[in-house]
């Protein structure tokens, strides 16, 4: 059954250096605080279909470093990614080497709390960073886009990845002339910064939101 068969890497995301930003929307509504993928399958060489797995469950934290450093780290749990078939779920956790490492950890660049709100008050930036799956770590990188909401910080990101990036060839059935993945798919993620514990070290302050307007 093809989907069985399929499965994709998953990320934060956040983002490989060499990705390219996306310009699709974002797959998720605003008050979201979430991650997902989307991959683009072909199928006899002719129709295609489009799959998208969302995780709800991710945990992030601002931690401070040795000389006045911060940096974000994120938790994705693997088991949580939810496409609407469980079998393609659990493939995607064998993919991301679930059996090595139960979750998915995300840990940006350090930087000081001024150079994080100039980053900020730039609204759109790239974020960069590392991610660990398995026992491997992958540098990353994304575009993002920072918001002001009435009560509310979201930082919303998505951005177009390849599976080599990640040292992972892109699924295939039948030696890829019955289907087969794309080579490259999206990454995508928005965080709310009330749900990310020690935000208000690195977020604008009053006067700084101000540039964001």
């Amino acid at each position: 059954m093809l989907l069985n068969k399929f499965s994709v890497v998953v990320c934060l995301g956040f983002f490989i250096n060499t990705s390219q930003a996306s310009t699709e929307q974002s797959l998720f509504e605003e008050g979201s605080h979430c991650v997902a993928y989307k991959a683009q399958r072909t199928m006899f060489l002719l129709s295609s279909g489009e799959v998208v797995g969302k995780n709800c469950d991710v945990s992030a934290q601002v931690l401070p470093e040795l000389g006045g450093l911060y940096h974000i780290e994120v938790n994705i749990p693997i088991r949580s990614f939810q496409s609407g078939d469980a079998s393609r779920d659990e493939s995607v956790m064998k993919t991301l080497k679930a059996d090595v490492r139960p979750e998915l950890v995300f840990r940006s660049k350090a930087l000081t709390s001024d150079q994080w709100h100039e980053l900020f008050a730039m609204t759109q930036f790239p974020l960069e960073g590392d991610l660990m799956i398995g026992d491997k770590s992958y540098p990353l990188k994304v575009q993002s886009t920072y918001k002001q909401t009435t009560d509310n910080v979201e930082v919303d990101g998505v951005a177009t990845v390849h599976f080599a990036d990640f040292a992972i060839e892109p699924p295939r059935v039948g030696g890829g002339l019955v289907a087969k993945t794309k080579p490259q798919f999206e990454l995508h993620f928005h965080f709310l910064s009330s749900r990310i514990l020690g935000a208000d070290s690195i977020r604008l302050n009053s006067k700084d939101q101000s540039v964001t307007k």
